[in-house]
């Protein structure tokens, strides 16, 4: 995934709001007139289908009384225009015409509506007023992503000339309550089963505003990655999951075919690690399930950088490749950033607004793109894409010791997708470190079109975190080494429901008693196949106390082994052993009983006698080599300290016997 070569089509909202800020639902042919004033009463009625009826009510005031108006053209936010009805207040039709258009911004062409009414009634007369409506469908203001709804409210051009514009979004009360990316709209009482709520000109003008109902939504992705193996060896390629973070839970429900192992890098990643033989290759088929969270932090709670952790400091404020921290120039902008600021929260948000003013997209490098990283982003600012947005963010954060790290991943693009492949939305954004918050997520790219700051949406889903390292676990790798791939074959789609975590956890171990007063316990553990979890920890009781092991984080379906060593008069005592999480709710995954099994001291206190019986056997023979006497017993030739005997005494009395030895050898021939 290195240098995402792939194009993104996700630049700040342009991609998430279909359009709709760039074109206001505003009569272009009062705009540069007085002569008529007007009051707009717009209404989005939305659907349980996602599907939206547009009514908009003009009360026009005619300022002179020698004009009336004639004809009126109005820009839509969307290309399905249906329905379209225009008509006076007694309910006289008025002729309208409708005309598909194209244009571009920021070098990216989109596709919108054009109305002309043509009124046929001329209202003369100073200070006359009258009303029209027009109404129409459309599907695209309007998406269901699982359990979420998304309702795009378009913004008013700030050149209008409506004395007021008002708006009325309705929306089922099923829905949920609302969280926005721009103003906050106030209430507007039930109606039936539908809530009402209201905004006003100011709330969007120069910008859109985009609703989202729902707490959380539910992301279902394959990810087919291709494994293959070109060499004349096996090799082991490692495939990178998507990680646990604030914002987003994973569930992978299952991989096809299994991994040889599963483990957790610094950062959360889940890395999956398959062994392909060589000249093959393996696709790996997923099925995993990302239930994104809606979050708004609350930054008045904020810490001082004091208050950072040192070991996230250390960890996540390094110099690297991309992420130049420590050079003077990058330096010198985050000092001037961030003048005057003390807590963290006003710090990382003084370091977004810099970046967003400093920076300008560039459309056209997403058909070239070679990552930059923050020096040269800063050195060349007005060719940039999402990359180098967050990569001067982090450089510019982590040059003030503030933890910075930077997801990749998903940035939904609503209907300005060109195709149906992720790899069309991959996108990247930040990681901050707030003290007493945690990691934030900010996306100073987006925040070019529509305010995010301290808030997560549910419109960005983290394939990877890169902190440890500016560039790694890219999708799939040999090593360390990027392999290329870019997720072109992954598929997406929304859930209605996520799935339960499996708890399906195992512990197997065997007791073996190597010695009075001393065993061994040999244990394997295996984690839940479909979730990463945190705290896990197994405990041992021998009868009369307990051992402890803290697991720490574990992968998905990751296996644990290793040794436990006891001492004392328990060795031979049964053990119970308890696998489990603990927190908030402590669950036990797994319980088993251990019998003692005595074969290895047996082995152990056999092989020692054995060992013992030939070492006596081997010195026995050794002495009889060295002293050719032993044996001889009862003998009046054995020397003691009361009958001392010389040399040649031996010799002769040796002699004597070996004759009679030989003469008894021939007799009995």
């Amino acid at each position: 995934m290195r240098n995402l070569k792939q194009k993104r089509r996700i630049r700040g909202v342009l991609a998430l709001l279909v359009g709709s800020f760039l074109i206001s639902l505003v009569p272009l042919g009062l705009q540069a007139s007085s002569d008529f004033t007007t009051d707009v009463n717009v209404t989005y009625r939305v659907d349980e289908q996602s599907n939206t009826n547009v009514e908009q009510v003009y009360t026009v005031t005619n300022n002179i009384g020698s004009k009336y108006l004639g004809s009126l053209q109005l820009s839509t936010a969307t290309d399905d225009v249906r329905n379209l009805k225009a008509e006076y207040a007694d309910g006289t039709a008025i002729p309208t015409t409708l005309e598909k258009k194209e244009a571009s911004n920021q070098g990216y062409n989109y596709q919108y509506q054009e109305i002309t009414i043509r009124f046929n009634r001329a209202n003369v007369g100073r200070g006359l007023q009258w009303q029209f409506k027009l109404s129409y469908d459309t599907a695209k203001l309007a998406e269901a992503k699982g359990p979420a709804h998304t309702v795009l409210i378009p913004a008013v051009s700030a050149s209008s000339q409506d004395d007021n514009y008002n708006v009325v979004l309705s929306v089922p009360q099923s829905f949920g309550r609302p969280h926005t990316t721009g103003a906050t709209p106030t209430s507007g009482g039930i109606d039936g089963n539908r809530a009402l709520y209201k905004f006003s000109k100011a709330d969007l003008t120069k910008q859109a505003i985009s609703v989202v109902f729902g707490d959380e939504t539910v992301y279902k992705l394959n990810f087919n990655y291709p494994l293959k193996n070109d060499s004349n060896l096996p090799r082991t390629f490692t495939v990178a999951l998507p990680p646990d973070t604030a914002s987003q839970k994973i569930y992978i429900n299952s991989l096809d075919p299994k991994p040889i192992s599963t483990r957790l890098d610094a950062d959360g990643n889940v890395l999956a690690d398959y062994a392909v033989p060589a000249k093959s290759e393996i696709i790996v088929k997923t099925d995993v399930v990302g239930v994104v969270k809606y979050l708004e932090y609350d930054l008045s709670a904020s810490g001082e950088k004091s208050d950072i952790p040192e070991a996230l400091t250390k960890k996540y404020t390094q110099n690297t490749n991309y992420w130049q921290v420590t050079n003077p120039e990058i330096v010198a902008r985050a000092k001037q950033a961030t003048q005057g600021k003390s807590k963290v929260a006003d710090i990382v948000k003084a370091t977004d607004v810099f970046v967003r003013d400093t920076l300008t997209y560039n459309n056209e490098k997403i058909k070239y793109n070679i990552r930059q990283g923050a020096l040269k982003a800063l050195q060349n600012p007005t060719n940039a894409v999402c990359l180098e947005y967050s990569d001067l963010m982090i450089a510019l954060l982590r040059a003030q010791g503030i933890p910075a790290r930077m997801p990749i991943g998903y940035g939904y693009s609503g209907d300005l997708k060109t195709s149906p492949a992720v790899s069309d939305s991959l996108h990247s954004w930040v990681e901050a470190y707030v003290p007493n918050v945690g990691w934030m997520n900010l996306d100073p790219t987006w925040g070019e079109k529509f305010d995010n700051f301290g808030k997560s949406d549910l419109d960005h889903f983290a394939f990877a975190i890169w902190g440890d390292a500016d560039n790694r676990p890219a999708a799939v790798m040999v090593g360390d080494a990027d392999q290329g791939y870019q997720y072109e074959k992954t598929t997406l789609e929304y859930l209605k429901t996520a799935p339960e975590p499996t708890n399906n956890g195992s512990v197997v171990a065997e007791k073996w008693v190597i010695f009075p007063f001393v065993s061994l316990l040999r244990y394997t553990i295996v984690a839940p196949s479909n979730v990463a979890g945190d705290n896990y920890r197994l405990k041992v009781d021998n009868g009369k106390g307990q051992q402890v092991v803290e697991l720490g984080s574990l992968a998905p379906g990751q296996k644990v082994s290793s040794w436990l060593t006891n001492f004392g008069t328990t060795f031979a005592n049964k053990m119970n052993i308890e696998f489990g999480q603990t927190g908030s709710v402590s669950i036990i995954l797994a319980n088993i009983k251990v019998e003692p099994n005595y074969l290895p001291m047996i082995v152990i206190l056999a092989l020692l006698t054995g060992i013992i019986l030939i070492v006596l056997i081997r010195l026995r023979i050794k002495r009889k080599r060295l002293n050719p006497m032993d044996g001889v017993r009862g003998s009046s030739a054995v020397a003691s300290p009361d009958h001392p005997r010389d040399t040649a005494e031996i010799l002769k009395e040796i002699s004597a016997r070996t004759a009679q030895r030989a003469k008894d050898n021939d007799q009995q021939q």
